[in-house]
């Protein structure tokens, strides 16, 4: 047997299972609840999300970051969160002008949270712009889809007491050999100026949904969009390559379609994980990662369009075809370092 009870707040009704909380849903504010009230559909009625509090909340157990509805109903935010029309999305939004699947939110980083149209036929509005590549969100941001108006809201700082200490919660910080991926689109200021605005935004958006759904398929983690690209990592060490070669054969194959053109860079090495494992996010950091970054440049300055470092050829040369492109220096590092096409 359910025991219930609402706790109302500013923002609306938070309704929780007994008092452990198993449980939260956001209803639109002012409803009313009397004993042997049922409300069949609620959440289908209002879009609204069941999720455990530790992966929404922030240590003083509001929400870190939402969505503010149009009816006032609110809904968290989680590491990631689809909207669109088809009943698996996090924000169900019933309009014949919204794409199955339309768009996502994505948090990175320590509280960052990006915006991604997914190819959408009538685009995803942000400030009243079409999003034409994956776009950080800033509090207060309107975004528009079809007939549907939100609101972003990220909660602010709450400043320590006077002459107290604020207690923060220690990450939990490990190493591990990575490969990490980087893609990115080239030419993409060309092709701002030479593509039609609405165009451009659903073959960007395509090619976002189509690598993220191709890197997760195959065992990687999207961890970073970069604007006109995205940041992907695999487990290292003794772990089965197989998955990290079919992701890279299945990249190469959608280089071919030239939709838009980019530029993959592979690199194997330490990196420290860690940030916020409670909601699903890996932080990336270490002179590794600046390392692919440097990469990067170096291939788009020497035109190759895949390209993979030292460390990554010598573990992948007896299944991965490659090409020496001889040594060459980076910013910020020391000596030379050997590369290769692949």
């Amino acid at each position: 047997m359910c025991s219930w009870y609402l706790a109302y707040s500013a923002r609306g009704v938070w309704l929780g299972e007994s008092s452990s909380v198993k449980c939260v849903l956001f209803a639109i504010r002012g409803t009313r609840l009397t004993k042997g009230t049922t409300i069949p559909g609620l959440s289908r009625a209002l879009g609204t999300l069941a999720l455990s509090p530790d992966n929404v909340m922030n240590e003083t157990g509001h929400p870190q970051a939402w969505i503010e509805r149009s009816d006032a109903s609110i809904v968290p935010l989680q590491s990631s969160c689809s909207l669109g029309r088809a009943a698996n999305n996090q924000i169900v939004l019933r309009d014949e002008k919204v794409s199955r699947n339309h768009a996502v939110i994505h948090r990175q980083d320590d509280n960052e949270y990006w915006l991604v149209d997914l190819g959408s036929s009538n685009g995803t509005y942000l400030n009243g712009r079409r999003v034409a590549q994956p776009m950080q969100l800033t509090a207060g941001a309107s975004i528009q889809i079809g007939s549907h108006l939100m609101r972003f809201c990220l909660a602010g700082a709450e400043p320590s007491p006077a002459g107290e200490i604020a207690e923060h919660t220690v990450m939990d910080i490990r190493s591990s050999i990575c490969w990490l991926l980087l893609a990115d689109i080239e030419g993409s200021s060309t092709r701002d100026q030479t593509v039609p605005p609405e165009q451009l935004s659903i073959t960007t958006g395509r090619w976002f949904s189509n690598c993220k759904q191709l890197i997760e398929s195959n065992g990687g983690t999207l961890n970073k969009y970069l604007g006109d690209g995205f940041l992907a990592y695999w487990p290292g060490g003794e772990a089965d390559s197989a998955p990290l070669l079919q992701a890279l054969q299945e990249l190469k194959q959608l280089q071919l379609a030239n939709e838009p053109p980019f530029r993959l860079v592979l690199h194997l090495g330490l990196v420290c994980l860690g940030g916020a494992p409670s909601l699903g996010e890996e932080s990336l950091s270490g002179a590794e990662v600046n390392f692919v970054f440097r990469m990067e440049k170096l291939a788009a300055s020497l035109r190759q369009r895949c390209m993979v470092s030292s460390a990554g050829a010598a573990r992948l040369r007896d299944q991965l075809a490659v090409e020496p492109l001889g040594k060459h220096s980076l910013p910020s590092f020391n000596g030379q370092f050997e590369f290769w096409s692949f």
